[in-house]
């Protein structure tokens, strides 16, 4: 009996150990699985898929651009690195370029940007990265211009530039029109007619050193300019061709010897900036400028030997800044600027060598400069200044002929007075008043004919 249970418990602990047998072997191919397919999972995860983007563009732009301009940029993407841009086809051929870095694309052959000949331009650009890409499809429409404007500047600097100009007809150029005198010029400018079409300047209207124009015959159409500069015409005499130019900032006529009228600026009524007439010697009014009221900036009478009035400055009211009358040989008053209420800056009066009064200034009560009076030898006095309550100085030198100084005897505020080298000058009883006002500012006398200090003027010793 004992036997027999020993041989039951003895092939019970052989199938035992059999079944842990397998057990373990079974478990260990469970394992072995479960690794390779871990392994597998994560070769898996390693592994990148590139993508490239991009999208199909349209582009605008105006015809006639300029060579290489810029017109756009296609799009693309990737996220893996980076991507390169190719072009794979375009119509017409030649119309564009790309960088391959940055997709801009450039204008190439500028002739085909003519709306006349091509509304619009197509094309497919590749976005690549590696051996994966993917295409945009292009399409650039074409403005329509007006092609009679001209953008940007332009210099005429002989006669065959401004023939050559001239038939392409713009009727507007939105910056500068220069025409003037190029030393190394075989054809110096002797004739303006090609230029007939020309109506509008946006910026400045030159015309300066020709050597043989006579006149502006040809610029007959021109109604408007930004900035209006005529100067350093030795031969020119006639500007009439510009009548009735409107002109909106700045006008200089200067240097012109044989121009005697200016008349072609009748509808100017405000500049935005000022006005210089200089050095046109054989001017004798400011004919033109009859209808000026205002400046923002100066104005500018100087140089002009045979001016011998203003009187065509009667309408003007006020200067935005420095009023500038000097060297004008001729000139013996200042009439025409009896309406001047407001200068912001200085007053100069200097070289007018036969000026006999300056009463046109009689209703300037103030301004924010000095008022300089300067080798005025026939001036007597300076009545004309009667009005003036404040300026920042006085200054009177070199007046041969000025005896008195009745005509400031209503100042009540300066910071500094100078007066020197006045031949005749032997009464200073109209600076009373302001010596009197609490006067606390510079004060220079000497070398006139009579030189009374501050405190002779206190004590009612104002006059020889």
């Amino acid at each position: 009996m004992l036997r027999k249970n020993y041989t039951v418990l003895h092939r019970e602990k052989h199938c035992n150990a059999k079944i842990k047998d397998k057990l373990c072997f079974s478990a260990l191919i469970v394992l072995f699985t479960l690794f390779s397919s871990c392994s597998k999972d994560d070769t898996k995860e390693q592994e990148v898929i590139v993508t490239v983007q991009t999208e199909d563009k349209t582009f605008t732009i105006d015809e006639n651009p300029t060579e290489n301009q810029l017109i756009g940029t296609v799009p693309g993407t990737t996220n893996q690195g980076s991507v390169t841009f190719s072009i794979m086809e375009q119509t017409p051929v030649g119309a564009f370029s790309i960088d391959a870095e940055t997709g801009q694309l450039y204008v190439d052959k500028t002739s085909i940007y003519d709306f006349e000949t091509n509304t619009s331009i197509t094309g497919k650009v590749k976005v690549e990265n590696g051996t994966i890409s993917k295409e945009s499809t292009i399409i650039i429409t074409i403005n329509d211009v007006d092609e009679d404007i001209f953008i940007g500047s332009i210099e005429l600097r002989s006669q065959q530039e401004v023939d050559e100009f001239g038939p392409m007809n713009y009727r507007e150029i939105t910056g500068d029109l220069i025409i003037g005198y190029d030393e190394d010029s075989e054809t110096p400018i002797s004739d303006l007619s090609s230029l007939k079409t020309i109506e509008a300047i946006g910026g400045t209207f030159w015309v300066t050193k020709t050597t043989v124009l006579k006149s502006l015959e040809g610029l007959n159409n021109i109604v408007y300019a930004y900035k209006c500069v005529i100067s350093s015409n030795t031969e020119m005499d006639d500007i009439s061709a510009l009548q009735g130019i409107m002109v909106n900032n700045f006008i200089n006529v200067s240097n012109n010897p044989k121009i005697t009228s200016l008349g072609v600026f009748s509808n100017i009524e405000t500049l935005e900036s000022g006005v210089r007439i200089s050095g046109n010697n054989s001017l004798t009014s400011l004919q033109g400028f009859n209808n000026l009221i205002s400046t923002g900036g100066g104005v500018g009478i100087t140089h002009n030997e045979n001016l011998n009035n203003v009187f065509d400055l009667n309408s003007l009211t006020t200067i935005g800044g420095r009023l500038d009358i000097s060297d004008n040989f001729n000139l013996i008053n200042l009439n025409g600027l009896s309406n001047l209420q407001t200068v912001q800056s200085d007053v100069w009066l200097m070289d007018n060598e036969h000026l006999f009064d300056i009463n046109g200034l009689q209703n300037l009560t103030s301004f924010n400069g000095e008022m300089i009076i300067n080798r005025c030898d026939n001036l007597q006095n300076v009545d004309g200044l009667i009005g003036l309550t404040s300026i920042e100085r006085l200054q009177l030198y070199n007046c041969d002929s000025l005896q008195n100084l009745d005509g400031v005897a209503n100042l009540t505020s300066v910071d500094a007075v100078t007066i020197v080298y006045n031949d005749s000058l032997n009464d200073f009883c109209g600076l009373t008043n302001l010596l009197n006002n609490s006067f606390s500012g510079s004060y220079s006398v000497y070398e006139n004919l009579f030189n009374p200090t501050i405190e002779d003027m206190l004590n009612e010793n104002c006059s020889n």
